[in-house]
């Protein structure tokens, strides 16, 4: 008898763990607070003519260029860029903000990279140089489109794409693969694992919390 009841107990503790990852697994991000709110994170993509750009480069990680990135301590990594702004760990797609209020236009100012009216230019470290279309840029964020701007503030969480596509099908391509990572740099996503530990980093006015 204390065997089967053991065996029942057994399975139902079994049940609920299921039940709970499923649980977590299908909440929402926003619906769980960041415990550091002065350390923010958004996914962004910038597509020309139906090419997605790649920010994924090492000179324009925040790690100071004598680092192995691949076995840095990732709290102990430089910010070569921009102090409260920077890329982390090869993720060229999520967008580290450690002071509040910084513009979209001040990142990509941080790695030397200019999007206005229908051009794209880089500079030195990427160096692509100047990209011209027919179209101007367009801004979505979260989906839907704001009049284009570089002062764009953005918010935890935000997934921003800047493309110059003017079919609406093709933009509708592009929103479709945008990545949701920043949750997990954010840690309002547990259940998709543990993220790299980050140094505190931050306006001293605006000290961060965690």
């Amino acid at each position: 008898m204390k065997k089967y009841v053991l065996l029942l107990l057994t399975v139902a503790a079994a049940m609920f763990a299921i039940v709970q990852w499923d649980f977590q697994k299908h909440r929402d991000p926003h619906d769980i607070a960041n415990p550091d709110p002065n350390h923010t994170h958004t996914d962004f993509a910038v597509w020309i003519d139906g090419d997605r750009m790649d920010f994924s480069a090492p000179e324009l990680m925040s790690e100071k260029e004598d680092d192995d990135s691949a076995t840095a301590d990732h709290a102990k990594h430089g910010h070569q860029h921009h102090d409260y702004l920077h890329l982390h760990d090869g993720v060229g797609h999520v967008i580290h903000r450690h002071k509040p209020g910084l513009s979209i236009g001040e990142f990509f100012e941080s790695i030397r990279i200019s999007i206005s009216g229908t051009c794209y230019a880089s500079f030195t470290p990427l160096a692509d140089g100047e990209l011209c279309g027919s179209t101007p840029f367009r801004l979505f964020v979260n989906g839907s489109e704001m009049p284009f701007t570089m002062d764009y503030v953005f918010e935890d969480l935000d997934q921003i794409l800047i493309t110059n596509a003017a079919n609406d099908a093709e933009v509708a391509r592009e929103l479709s693969v945008m990545t949701d990572d920043a949750c997990v740099y954010s840690e309002r996503c547990p259940w998709r694992g543990e993220v790299p530990v980050e140094n505190c980093i931050a306006d001293p006015a605006i000290p961060c919390t965690e």
